[in-house]
């Protein structure tokens, strides 16, 4: 037997707990089976721990988070810390990884994050890559006011440049026109704009 498998072994069987008298065969089931359970599951911690260490790290601030209906991929609207907007994708949906990427980001909607990114082929064409997200850390809700300007270039920008949409919504918002917004706000007017591809939360 091999270091590793002797490893899995003893923690199965520290897991599973002593052996009752009598009942040899159906411990020694339990312990197979819970060896096996940690195996698979260091193979899947390894391959996460993978991606981590390949992903290139950002600070920014969580706007929306909608399902995209094609690929069942969850689609993250965040806003660096330069005010860009960056549009990033989960794992798909129909996946336990990207499932419960997109449930935990629906949670952190207007919370400032350390997002962990990869740029990952596609598997349907190796020439063209995904930006995915593959770890959201969480910083708390972002209470930083947004000014004005950099708040409605947004909306502008999510608007793919309909002055006219963006305009309204704001106004509809009752947001000022000068000074600034809550984070809050501004994930409401961008939620608002009826016929983009903004995420909804």
């Amino acid at each position: 037997m091999n270091p590793r498998d002797l490893e899995l072994t003893l923690a199965a069987a520290r897991a599973v707990g002593p052996c009752p008298p009598g009942e040899e065969a159906t411990w020694t089931e339990q312990v197979r089976a819970r060896a096996v359970t940690l195996y698979t599951l260091a193979d899947t911690v390894g391959q996460d721990l993978a991606r981590l260490d390949q992903a290139k790290q950002f600070t920014a601030t969580l706007l929306a988070v909608t399902v995209e209906a094609s690929s069942t991929r969850g689609l993250l609207l965040l806003r660096n810390t330069s005010g860009d907007l960056e549009h990033l994708r989960t794992d798909r949906g129909d996946t336990d990884a990207g499932r419960v990427m997109i449930e935990r980001a629906r949670a952190l909607v207007g919370h400032r994050l350390r997002v962990y990114r990869l740029n990952e082929q596609m598997a349907s064409n190796a020439k063209n890559q995904v930006r995915t997200v593959v770890h959201l850390a969480d910083h708390g809700p972002d209470t930083d006011p947004v000014p004005v300007n950099s708040a409605k270039d947004n909306l502008l920008a999510t608007a793919d440049g309909d002055k006219d949409s963006a305009r309204r919504i704001w106004a509809d918002a009752g947001l000022p026109v000068a000074g600034s917004v809550s984070v809050a706000q501004l994930a409401g007017v961008l939620a608002g704009l009826p016929t983009s591809d903004v995420p909804q939360s």
